[in-house]
């Protein structure tokens, strides 16, 4: 076989494992946002100092996190509404990559601290979200 030969059977199989990872990106993120408000964002764990994009989904009576483009379709991080504390919303102290507006929220879960960097539309929806009846509970509005 060729060198030539050999260049393009390398290329046409590395130009065909990319393709079939911006496939499997698109199918995860279709998956994901199905029946759920999927928007993006990011998380800094307590202590940390760098922000990770991912995207955050209600789900029910769950907020999940999911890693931006890593291979699970499941959720990295799921904290309960009734055991998860909203701070007061506050520019970053740095621009966040992919958030050129973002808005920092404290977010306390049982013991653990995080922050969660997101767009001032987001933030109002998750404190929408997180002040509103759970579904399937009855609550009586007098």
């Amino acid at each position: 076989m060729s060198l030539v030969v050999s260049g393009e059977i390398l290329a046409g199989v590395l130009i065909v494992l990319v393709l079939t990872a911006l496939l499997y990106i698109f199918v995860r993120r279709r998956l994901l946002s199905s029946g759920a408000p999927l928007m993006l964002c990011a998380l800094r764990p307590q202590g940390g100092t760098q922000y990770r994009l991912g995207l955050l989904r209600f789900s029910g009576n769950a907020l999940e996190w999911f890693t931006l483009v890593g291979p699970s379709p499941r959720p990295a991080r799921t904290w309960e509404r009734p055991l998860l504390e909203l701070g007061p919303p506050h520019p970053p102290a740095s621009p966040i990559a992919g958030l050129p507006e973002a808005v920092t929220v404290e977010c306390r879960y049982r013991a653990d601290t995080f922050a969660v960097a997101l767009a001032p539309a987001a933030y109002t929806a998750m404190r929408s979200w997180l002040e509103s009846s759970p579904p399937g509970f009855n609550v009586n509005v007098a």
